[in-house]
Order: structure tokens, then C-alpha cells, then sequence
């Protein structure tokens, strides 16, 4: 805050600068930041680039509609040559309420809801609004809280008139936030109270807080400080009382903001000359620059929770929309897909219809091709069903394996008898060996062929063993002449 005052001189009317076009061009758009200073009728403006003030305008006459905030602001924007499009609005309005309210000493979520409750009872008797709670200092069993309600069409209108303009409004704050910041930053000791007077154009602010610590209440008086010093100095006479009554709040300094102090001697006279009363002369501008040092997440902010609900609409809308051009998208892609492939068709079909006569002929020559083929297989098929399997020289491959060193075979006949569906087989050979071990020999040889794999019977009628005969002057002949007669494999 500024130490000295300077009045600010009016600008005649011949002299006044010409209106600011609605639009501007979007090619100079910058990162300033616009702060505008709203105050039951004086409009200061000022442009903030980085963490700095660059420059800054006051209304040369009282601001009371929004049309009157339109055509100064115009006014503004081409004194200042504003390049940006966020804005902050700092307002004091009587379209713009702080209401005290309490609420059971549950949760802070709880609390809210509860608010919220009583909000909505607010709409129904009155209008739509825009709100957000400031939590103050409770003596009692309870939560009790600032609500700052505006008008929704209030908004809407002040938001339409920015909007035309390329401005972009972020937040809209009660004049008692930028107090209770620079209360915190006076050189007081901390949880000290203390009563602040603002001068907020042709109204008072009055707050009373501990340093550093809750707000206790803040009132706004329709009083202004050059016009009507005597109620000033009333009022927050009787401020002063109320915190000590309603809160056990004894305040001893008080602290006087504004460019007019015609009403100090009010003060120091209805409140006691006991009482500290600092004077600090303070232009509006002063508290636009105190708003734009605070967090953009500051929790009182009008617009916020409006806003983030807005943008999850839009984002909401944004997908929505992108689901439809993509759904519509995917239809037109499948019709051309399938116009695509239904004038394929029709060109095959008519390409068909062409050849359709060579077609026919080549055709009926498959066809006939086939049946000659399947003919021919059927034949084959038969001529390999119909042959005998080689069972003869298996067997004796399989003989072979069994036949014992003695035994020397001399004639082997396989034949397939069809009657009863078996192959007969005869065995001729030798055996070298008498005659009693030549039995054996063939008796364990037919053993093992009856139980092999082949199944073989033989036929007793047809076995012989027969001594050959001995050349003379020889000696005893020890070879038997056989034959063994059966059959295998029979179904």
C-alpha cells in the first residue's frame, strides 16, 4: 500500500478518448493478465505482465451498469493496449451478496453440502446464482461461513461482454480477500484483532480478523467516506461492539484504506480516543495488485467450481462429438466399402456374362475329364482292393526266424484258399537229426508257428517224418526226410 495519495484529476468529456473496437486481432494476443477493480461504481483497470504492473486506468466518472462497464472498458483497452485475454475481476456490487451463514459442525465436506442445500433453497425463492463460502470464526458449537452469491444472469451478462471483447474472465473475487491479504502482511503481532475500513467507491468494507489468522465478519455499508463521514464513523463504531459482543473480540486497532480520510476524526471520536486508528492512504489499483499475488487455486474464487464444471461439459461434449464424426465416419467408410465391392460384382458378373459361352464348353470338357479320372481310380481302386497281399513271403521271412540249425527246408508252397478264407501252406525239408530227435524238432517248430501271429493249424493226416534211405556200405544215415501240411491266418 502507498504511503501518499494523489487524486485523480476527471478528464472532460472533449477530451475523452474514442472507443476501443469489440474485437481485437487475434495475431497480438499476449500473456498479460487484465485486472479489473469493480467498486460500487469506480472501475480501475490494470494490465500485469509476469509478476509486475505494466500500466494502469481509472474511470474519470462513477461506473454503475454493466453497458457503462462496456463502453469504459472499451475505453481501457485501447488506453492500455491490452494484448492478453485472461482477466480477474474484483467486485463489489449490490447485485453481488455476502450473506453469513452456519452450519452444523460436521465435515468440511458435509459443511459444504449443507451449503449447498441452503443455496438451493436461496434459487427457488429468488433466482440462479453463482456461490462459494468463506469460512470465519465460530464461537459456538457449529461451522460458520461467508456466502458470496451473484446473480447468474449478472454474470452471464458481464461474461457475454468480455467474451466479445477476447477476454477471457478466470476469477471474480469479494474485495475481503485482498484485505485479510495484506492484513496478514501489516507489522501487528500475530492472532492479534484487528477492525479494517476499505473504501470501496461509493460503499465501506469493514472486516475484522486476527493477523495471520480467521476471519471473524465482514459487513459492506452503503456509506461513502467523503460524503457521509459521521455514519462511517458510526458503523464501524458499532462494528467494533459487535465483535466484542457476538465473538468476546475486544479490538483496539483500527486500520483506515482508502484515497478520502475526511472520516478519521469520526472514527477516533465515536470509537474512543483510546483506540489505535492508523491511516494508510490506498488507491483500488493497490488491491488489484494484491489479487494478482494471490495462488490462481485460492479457494474463494466466484467462478471455479462454475468453470470446472463447464469445461468437464465441454470436454463431456468434445468426446461425444468425436464419437459421433468418428461413428459417422466408420458408416460412410462401410457404404463405400460396400458400394466398392457391390460395383467389383457387377463388374465380375458382367465379365462372366461375356465368357459365358467358352465358359460353358470348358466346363462340360471338365466334366467329362472327371468322369474318365474317376473311372480310371475306380479301377485301380478295385485292382488293388482284389490283390492278395504277399503273405507267402512274409511267412517265410518269418520262417526263417524260427527254423532251427538242423532243419534244411526244400520246398515251401503258400496258396490262398478262398473257401474258407485262410492261406495253406506246406512245408518240405530235412532234419538232421535220428528220428526221435527229428520229432521234436518239428513238434517245437509247430508249436511256435501255432502260437505266433499266424495262427496256424496243421493238418495231422498230412504230417510225415520219414527215415532216407542209407547208401550202401555206409553207415547209419542220422537225416529225416518231412512234410507238414496246415493252414493260417483263417478268419
Amino acid at each position: 500500500m502507498s504511503a501518499t495519495e494523489k487524486p485523480t484529476e476527471p478528464v472532460p468529456a472533449a477530451e475523452a478518448l474514442p472507443k476501443a473496437p469489440v474485437w481485437r486481432r487475434s495475431a497480438r494476443l499476449s500473456d498479460d493478465v487484465l485486472g479489473i477493480g469493480w467498486l460500487y461504481g469506480s472501475l480501475d483497470v490494470a494490465v500485469f505482465r509476469g509478476k509486475k504492473m505494466v500500466d494502469s486506468w481509472t474511470a474519470p466518472g462513477p461506473v454503475a451498469s454493466v453497458d457503462d462497464l462496456g463502453t469504459a472498458l472499451d475505453e481501457a483497452l485501447t488506453t492500455l493496449d491490452f494484448t492478453g485475454t485472461e482477466v480477474f475481476l474484483l467486485l463489489e456490487h449490490d447485485k453481488f451478496v455476502h450473506q453469513p451463514e452456519s452450519a452444523p459442525a460436521f465435515s468440511k465436506k458435509a459443511a459444504h453440502t449443507y451449503l449447498k442445500g441452503r443455496v438451493l433453497r436461496h434459487e427457488k425463492q429468488h433466482e440462479h446464482v453463482l456461490w462459494v463460502e468463506q469460512q470465519t470464526l465460530s464461537v459456538k458449537e457449529e461451522h460458520a461461513f461467508i456466502l458470496h452469491l451473484l446473480p447468474y444472469s449478472f454474470y452471464t451478462e458481464m461474461n457475454n461482454l468480455l467474451l466479445a471483447r477476447r477476454l477471457d474472465l478466470t476469477r471474480i473475487l469479494p474485495l475481503v480477500v485482498p484485505i485479510k491479504r495484506e492484513l496478514d502482511r501489516f507489522p501487528i503481532a500475530k492472532d492479534r484483532p484487528v477492525l479494517v475500513a476499505v473504501e470501496a467507491g461509493a460503499a465501506t468494507v469493514v472486516m475484522v480478523a486476527k493477523v495471520s489468522g480467521q476471519l471473524i465478519f465482514s459487513r459492506t455499508m452503503l456509506a461513502s467516506w467523503s460524503a457521509d463521514p459521521g455514519r462511517i464513523g458510526v458503523e464501524i463504531n458499532r462494528s467494533r461492539l459487535y465483535a466484542k459482543q457476538q465473538f468476546g473480540t475486544t479490538v483496539e486497532k483500527i486500520w483506515l484504506l482508502g484515497q478520502n480520510n475526511a472520516s478519521t476524526a469520526e472514527v477516533s471520536a465515536k470509537c474512543g480516543a483510546d483506540k489505535q486508528i492508523m491511516v494508510l492512504p490506498t488507491k483500488p489499483v493497490e488491491w488489484l495488485q494484491s489479487v494478482h499475488k494471490l495462488s490462481a487455486q485460492q479457494p474463494v474464487n466466484l467462478v471455479s467450481g462454475y468453470l470446472r464444471r463447464k469445461r468437464r461439459q465441454l470436454i463431456g461434449r468434445r468426446l461425444l462429438i468425436a464419437a459421433c464424426w468418428l461413428g459417422l465416419g466408420y458408416f460412410l467408410a462401410d457404404a463405400w466399402s460396400s458400394t466398392q465391392a457391390w460395383h467389383d460384382e457387377q463388374r465380375r458378373l458382367s465379365a462372366l456374362s461375356a465368357n459365358e459361352t467358352a465358359m460353358t464348353a470348358e466346363r462340360d470338357r471338365l466334366i467329362e475329364r472327371n468322369r474318365k479320372v474317376a473311372s480310371e481310380q475306380a479301377l485301380i481302386r478295385q485292382a488293388d482292393e482284389e490283390r492278395l497281399p504277399p503273405v507267402a513271403g512274409k511267412f517265410l521271412a518269418y520262417l526263417a526266424g524260427l527254423l532251427p540249425g538242423e532243419i534244411r527246408l526244400t520246398d515251401l508252397n503258400v496258396k490262398w484258399e478262398g473257401a474258407t478264407a485262410g492261406w495253406s501252406f506246406r512245408l518240405d525239408g530235412t532234419v538232421d537229426a535220428d528220428e526221435e530227435t527229428a520229432r521234436e524238432i518239428i513238434g517245437t517248430l509247430q508249436r511256435q508257428l501255432a502260437n505266433s501271429p499266424l495262427r496256424a493249424h496243421f493238418n495231422a493226416t498230412a504230417q510225415a517224418l520219414v527215415a532216407m534211405p542209407a547208401n550202401s556200405g555206409a553207415t547209419a544215415n542220422e537225416e529225416q526226410r518231412f512234410s507238414v501240411e496246415g493252414v493260417m491266418l483263417e478268419n
